[in-house]
């Protein structure tokens, strides 16, 4: 890290005048990674951990800034010399794809969550136009841009596709389309669509070459299929669900796809129409918990930071640094993912007591029986099924309500320069304009309890209440309903975070078995049997120790997790025989048999 130094090889000169070279193990064994073949340039492995560090906890850092500082640093010193990027971008990756081999020995699924295995309950999709690339500049996590391309030429060979934007209610959704055609600006990729669990873990990824089309999510969720997904978390599934049912009666081979369950994410909800929230969204989703299916907007926080540098590299580059910069998230999220599961739990604790003092208010206040209630509940679950009589005129509110409210919720999360916000907040502007004409005149026919508010106040307001939609006491059962409904997710979700904390245990039980499995194949095979005869007998010590390096990890992890999990569980009065049948065993066993297992 203090820069740029020109140092001369060192060399072992024998008695008998014979020398001995520096070979690449002796570089390697010594913390530093060649360059070039001959060993012109070398690199402290710790400069590659460094900046690695940085590009997760920075993902906006570029490789320019880096360098430079390593100049600068040379020159505080005393030194002098320029610093090559490219050669060190070159090394930096070769020694990441090295790193990523020896993980995989070590059983280290970078995108595999350990709380959603085997068992996953909800995956989330969703794309991020930021993470674009020019044309003009020349993996694991990302899929093959050629196998996606021909799913997606299958897919719209095989059905008939509508290229117009989907609708709900009276609202456009520009990611709700079924097909699109290739953007003719000077952007290569236009995006990433990305997959990612509850617990924000990310799954898969493709790029983006024709923006937010349903053949896209379509791709992620049929090679997410195997993980036993129950639900499909996406910000317009109100649209791609009927989609998806008329692929499958073109595509039989993807019916299983239909085993998974519609969720309309939480947030997105609110820019969707009343009905389409309660018969999509998520909180009225039996079986689901608390899962907001927002997930993806947590990733795409980090992943945006990244496109400040993204969008200049070439292609390969650019999807290996997503790789490693997504597989670095993962870590970070699975070394926490023990606190992050006891805090849901008390959490969910606290607020299900919350939730049914709410409840009990709410039914006091207007004196209502449980068989009241339920009759409630259900009336509102039958009314989502009902067909609503519009004019043109109330069409064209709702419609400029919608329109906002869309328009709001992408102007950061989608817009990657000032000038496309600078457009939408014009087209807020004139909307608005529009909307407050609309309002008037809506008001000048109706009566006074039909009137609406001004814009402002309208637009302050989620899902507002619309007189031609809600007649009689169906707002009062709507509010019923949602205090239902939020006490079911509230106890759902208890049960379902005592399932996730069983699967980490598990999760991690497994790869510590795994890996005692292979060093006992390791260290018994004599015959060179293994799947690593190729190795000679000090790298196959080297392989040993790293190995056992990685299992005290792992058992320090599940050490922790344990301690952890058996606090906030017990102060919860829960039992943790769910954990194993060796749960019991191990209340009278030391902490070293603890480790051992």
């Amino acid at each position: 890290m203090n820069g740029r130094y020109n140092l001369f090889l060192p060399s072992v000169n024998c008695s008998c005048g014979k020398t001995l070279p520096v070979t690449i193990s002796d570089l390697v064994e010594s913390g530093y990674w060649p360059a070039t073949v001959n060993f012109e340039t070398l690199y402290l492995v710790d400069l590659f951990t460094t900046y690695e560090d940085l590009k997760i906890t920075a993902p906006g850092m570029s490789r320019q800034a880096f360098v430079s500082m390593l100049e600068c640093r040379t020159k505080l010193f005393g030194r002098s010399g320029k610093i090559c990027g490219d050669t060190m971008q070159r090394a930096f990756l070769e020694w990441a794809y090295a790193k990523f081999e020896v993980d995989k020995l070590f059983q280290v699924q970078h995108f595999q969550c350990p709380a959603c295995t085997p068992s996953m309950l909800a995956v989330a999709v969703d794309g991020n136009r930021k993470l674009y690339r020019f044309k003009s500049q020349p993996g694991f996590f990302l899929a093959n841009d050629a196998e996606v391309s021909s799913f997606v030429d299958y897919i719209h060979g095989t059905t008939g596709h509508n290229p117009g934007k989907g609708r709900c209610g009276a609202g456009q959704w520009t990611a709700a389309r079924e097909s699109a055609n290739k953007s003719a600006s000077k952007l290569d990729e236009e995006g990433v669509e990305v997959a990612v669990c509850r617990h924000g873990v990310l799954l898969k990824g493709l790029n983006m070459f024709r923006g937010e089309i349903f053949a896209y999510p379509l791709y992620l969720q049929k090679q997410l299929a195997s993980q036993t997904v129950q639900f499909f978390c996406s910000d317009a599934v109100c649209k791609y669900w009927p989609y998806l049912q008329k692929v499958v009666d073109h595509c039989p081979e993807l019916e299983d796809l239909l085993n998974m369950r519609p969720f309309l994410s939480i947030m997105h909800a609110k820019a969707h129409s009343w009905m389409c929230e309660l018969k999509w969204g998520g909180r009225n989703q039996e079986g689901a918990g608390t899962t907001i299916g927002e997930e993806v907007e947590q990733v795409n926080s980090f992943l945006s930071r990244a496109a400040i540098c993204s969008k200049y590299m070439s292609k390969a580059v650019r999807t290996d640094m997503l790789t490693i910069q997504a597989s670095g998230w993962n870590k970070r999220k699975a070394e926490n993912l023990d606190r992050t599961l006891a805090k849901r739990y008390i959490k969910t604790v606290q607020r299900i007591a919350e939730a049914t003092k709410d409840l009990q208010k709410l039914t006091a206040e207007l004196s209502l029986q449980q068989d009241t209630v339920q009759q409630w509940v259900s009336d509102v679950q039958q009314w989502t099924s009902g067909a609503t009589i519009q004019n043109d005129l109330q069409r064209t509110i709702e419609e400029l309500y919608l329109g906002i409210k869309q328009r709001k919720f992408q102007l950061y999360r989608q817009s990657g320069g000032n000038k496309q916000r600078h457009r939408l907040r014009r087209k807020i502007a004139v909307e608005k304009k529009a909307l407050e004409v609309a309002i008037n005149d809506h008001n000048a026919t109706v009566g006074e309890d039909e009137k609406l508010p001004p814009p402002n106040e309208l637009l302050a307001v989620d899902n507002y209440s619309w007189p031609w939609e809600c007649h009689g006491d169906m707002e009062r059962k709507k509010n019923v309903f949602d205090k239902v409904m939020l006490l079911a997710r509230l106890k759902e979700e208890e049960f379902i975070v005592v399932r996730e904390v069983k699967q980490h245990m598990e999760y991690m039980r497994s790869v510590a078995g795994l890996i005692e499995e292979f060093t006992f194949q390791l260290t018994g095979d004599t015959n060179g049997k293994c799947s690593t005869e190729g190795l000679m007998e000090k790298g196959r010590e080297g392989l040993l120790c790293v190995l056992k390096r990685r299992l005290c990890e792992v058992e320090t992890q599940l050490a922790t997790a344990r301690t952890t999990y058996r606090s906030i569980l017990g102060l919860q009065t829960l039992p943790l025989d769910d954990f194993s049948e060796e749960e019991d065993s191990e209340n009278t066993s030391s902490t070293d048999e603890e480790l051992e297992e």
